[in-house]
């Protein structure tokens, strides 16, 4: 009996995975948009930075998950493109946050209150990824997968045909 190249069974689960997390980010980003959209939420005098921010933020939202299909196809393909791909896709979306943390502090207050107001509904679509830690997950895993795969290449013996 064959014992699975683990590596290629890694990339394949992470693929699966970023397909999931995009189409459960997205299951919650597109009715929050919607929402948004039909009520016409305005910029208020209260909050008058909202929209710019929420708009702003929903749009990174649906490049990262975009980011993350494309990260899933050449994961599922096996090509290491693929992990670095995600790589930089969830080390991204980690500092995107710790940006988003600081905007609340550093910016005046009106326009940090548009941003915290913003960051409950614009980043809907990267929700599930923060609740779950999946960033971390995949990176740590795919990392040792790669790692594996490129030492187990690097090793195999070259066959002479």
């Amino acid at each position: 009996m064959k014992t699975p190249d683990w590596p290629a069974v890694t990339y394949r689960i992470f693929a699966i995975g970023n397909f999931l997390v995009v189409l459960i980010g997205l299951l919650f980003l597109l009715p929050t948009v919607w929402s948004i959209r039909t009520a016409a939420v305005e910029n208020v005098p209260t909050n008058s930075h909202f929209a710019t921010w929420f708009w702003a933020m929903a749009f990174i939202n649906l490049c990262f998950l975009a980011l993350l299909v494309v990260g899933g196809i050449h994961l599922f393909r096996l090509r290491s493109s693929g992990v670095t791909i995600c790589n930089v896709v969830f080390a991204a979306e980690i500092v995107y946050f710790l940006i988003i943390g600081l905007l609340w502090f550093a910016l005046p207050t009106p326009i940090s209150m548009g941003v915290a107001a913003a960051s409950g509904v614009g980043n809907m679509g990267l929700g599930p990824q923060v609740i779950s830690g999946y960033p971390l997950v995949a990176l740590i895993c795919l990392n040792l997968a790669r790692r594996k795969r490129t030492k187990t290449h690097a090793t195999a013996p070259l066959s002479l045909s």
